[in-house]
């Protein structure tokens, strides 16, 4: 009779032993992520307060925004992010060159690319044919 309480307490320290090391496992996995969300509040703390209102402000447009137009925003940013770096400090500096101009020289640039982005008629004539010449060759694959 002696013999089974030394095996329980035997088995009972195995069990512990394995649980230690499940939850060293689990607070090591875990402890990284603890960092990342303090990171995010370190940030938000060291902003000014016309940074978080902007950051509010944000938010807040973006709360309202339609379904449709979120999703939009994410494939452009993801787009954004696919960039090469030295693709993106290009259009930042284009973007940031634009803004420094006098609203009426913007205003003439940005009719300017509206220009550019419009096809003539007959552009417009060759896409068209393209179109229909693309369409009509998937019916014929489908069948």
């Amino acid at each position: 009779m002696e013999r089974m309480p030394r095996m329980m307490g035997r088995v009972s320290f195995k069990k512990m032993k394995r649980a230690v090391k499940y939850l060293v496992l689990a607070s090591v996995l875990l402890l990284p992520l603890l960092g990342r969300a303090q990171d995010g509040a370190d940030r938000w703390r060291q902003l000014r307060p016309e940074e978080k209102d902007a950051v509010l402000r944000n938010y807040q447009r973006w709360r309202n925004l339609a379904p449709q137009d979120k999703e939009r925003l994410r494939e452009e940013w993801s787009h954004w992010q696919n960039l090469p770096p030295d693709r993106r400090e290009k259009l930042k500096q284009r973007f940031n060159d634009l803004r420094g101009l006098p609203p009426q020289e913007r205003e003439q640039w940005r009719q300017k690319f509206d220009e550019q982005r419009k096809f003539s008629p007959d552009e417009q004539r060759t896409l068209r044919d393209r179109l229909k010449q693309k369409g009509s060759r998937r019916h014929k694959d489908r069948d």
